[in-house]
Formats: structure tokens, C-alpha cells, sequence
């Protein structure tokens, strides 16, 4: 991939489409009980999301992402858990838009694929008619001795403070995922707080992007671990707390998440947001030098 300078903004060599309406009919529908259940605890576990041979297709072209280290000169490509420089392996590479680069790079349609309809018709049946997809990503954990645990947070935190969402994350397993590699937890109902919970960059340094919320234990008095099959997936609230444990396996664990939203409303008053406002990431720099600046998912 050429790499993109300013003043040119690097956004622009890549075409969103005009309608992301999936290609394919669901094989999916949701009962009243799960629905139910989601709405009383904030998050969804389904074992069969997509098939295997879907799952080796998408887990063929996520490697190839991740080996090329596609959007790195965009602050696309990064470390969620680190100071992200390039002198240190990456305990938690993620790379956002795999759906952009995928397709320009890779040849990879998210819309023509059975997880993309599928978790759609999911999302849809959480959040009304009006959803729409709003953003992916590709979250990698290696094995290794110096994983890490990606903090107890809610997403909301990362996100615009000026609107207040109604949103959907799906984390989808391209593996089996277990408590040792890394799979999600969450913490039941914690999407009925009154707003986004204060939070603070990890070990409150600026030049690390990921995000922990305040006095964790406080909230983690219940916690649920939903380990998967291969091509199963969680849906979470927002504002639901989640987390995920050190990969202590011997296989990399890799998650495609997709984010979908309806009825975002602006605020009166925005909210705190001092977790943001002070972070001095490499990825910011890099985004800020290329130009990039389609919001994150």
C-alpha cells in the first residue's frame, strides 16, 4: 500500500459505500427470550454465528491484515495496550476499518458475507429498524508471556462526548475461545448506568490508548465469562463493562467486531471526557500527519 502524506487526506483513497445493506438473507432470528436477555444484562453469547468455511475465509484474510500491518501510517493500524512504538511487539495489535482496507488491499467484502448479515438481523432485532452499521475492526491477542488483560470499560468512553448512543458491538470468535486465550466477560445490568462511568488511560498513561474504567472493583462483584466455538459471537451494550483476560494459550486469538447504532442523539451538555482529552498517542501522531480522520468505530 502507498503510503499517504499531506496534505492529501488518506480517507479518500478508500470508497465507503452508499448502502451497506447486506448482500445475503440472514440464517439467523432471534427468540423473545434472547432479546429479553440482552435488554436485562446488556450482552448476548450465540455459539453459531457463522460457519467454519466462513471462518477460514475471514481468518485467511485477517492474517494477511495483520502481517502487512495494514493502516499503520494512518493510526489504523496499533496497540491498544502500549506506548505503541516501533521498537516493542504489540501485545494487543488492532487494526480499524478492516472492512476499507480489506477490500482495497485483499479483495474482502464485508457486505457479501454471512457474518455481516447475520449480525445485522441480530442488531436490528436489539435496536429497531433504523440500525445501521457505523464501523469495524480486528482485534489480535498473541500468546505470550507478556499479555496482557484488556481492562474492565465501557465503549461509549471512547466516543464522541457530545452525542449519546444506542449501540451494538458484535465480537465474533475466529477460534475457540476460552478464559485462558482471552474471551469476553462482561459484567450483568452494568448498561443501565446513568451515563458513561468515569475512566482513565492504562496504568494512567497519556501515550496508551486503551482505557480502563475507575475503581473497577466496584463493578466486578458479578462477572460472566462467555467462551465460544469458532464462528460464535457476543453482542454488548455501549455501556456495557466487559473485558477480556491475557492470551495464556499457545494460538493467537482473533476477534472481528462490527458496531451498529440507531437513534444517537446530541447531548444538552457533554459529558466527561478528560480520558481523551489528554492522551498523547502514537496513533493520534500518525493519523494527525497522514490526514486521516474518518471517525473510529
Amino acid at each position: 500500500m502507498e503510503s499517504v502524506k499531506n496534505p492529501h487526506q488518506a480517507q479518500d483513497h478508500f470508497v465507503l459505500p452508499e448502502n451497506n445493506q447486506p448482500l445475503k438473507e440472514p440464517t439467523i432470528k432471534l427468540t423473545p427470550e434472547q432479546v429479553d436477555f440482552f435488554r436485562t444484562n446488556g450482552f448476548l453469547s450465540i455459539d453459531h454465528l457463522i460457519d467454519e468455511n466462513e471462518v477460514t475465509y475471514i481468518r485467511d484474510q485477517y492474517d494477511k491484515w495483520f502481517a502487512a500491518k495494514l493502516g499503520r501510517e494512518h493510526g489504523n493500524f496499533f496497540d491498544l495496550l502500549s506506548e505503541d512504538t516501533d521498537d516493542r511487539e504489540a501485545v494487543a495489535p488492532q487494526l480499524l476499518w478492516p472492512s476499507i482496507y480489506g477490500k482495497t488491499m485483499t479483495g474482502f467484502d464485508l457486505y457479501s458475507t454471512q457474518m455481516y448479515a447475520n449480525a445485522y438481523e441480530v442488531c436490528k432485532s436489539l435496536l429497531g429498524e433504523a440500525t445501521e452499521f457505523k464501523g469495524d475492526h480486528a482485534i489480535l491477542k498473541p500468546p505470550s508471556v507478556n499479555s496482557l488483560p484488556t481492562p474492565w470499560h465501557q465503549d461509549e468512553a471512547y466516543w464522541d462526548p457530545t452525542l449519546s448512543y444506542e449501540s451494538v458491538g458484535v465480537w465474533v470468535a475466529l477460534q475457540p475461545t476460552s478464559v485462558e486465550n482471552g474471551c469476553m466477560q462482561f459484567i450483568p445490568g452494568s448498561h443501565r448506568a446513568s451515563d458513561v462511568l468515569p475512566h482513565h488511560t492504562q496504568n494512567n498513561n497519556p501515550r496508551i490508548h486503551g482505557l480502563e474504567v475507575d475503581t473497577p472493583s466496584e463493578y466486578t462483584k458479578e462477572i460472566v465469562s462467555c467462551p465460544l466455538p469458532s464462528g460464535g459471537a457476543t453482542f454488548h451494550h455501549c455501556r456495557t463493562l466487559h473485558y477480556t483476560d491475557a492470551n495464556t494459550s499457545t494460538e493467537p486469538r482473533r476477534a472481528y467486531t462490527l458496531q451498529f447504532q440507531c437513534n444517537t442523539t446530541k447531548r444538552d451538555q457533554p459529558r466527561l471526557n478528560t480520558w481523551n482529552e489528554t492522551k498523547t498517542t502514537e496513533r493520534e501522531r500518525r493519523a494527525k500527519e497522514s490526514g486521516w480522520n474518518l471517525r473510529a468505530p
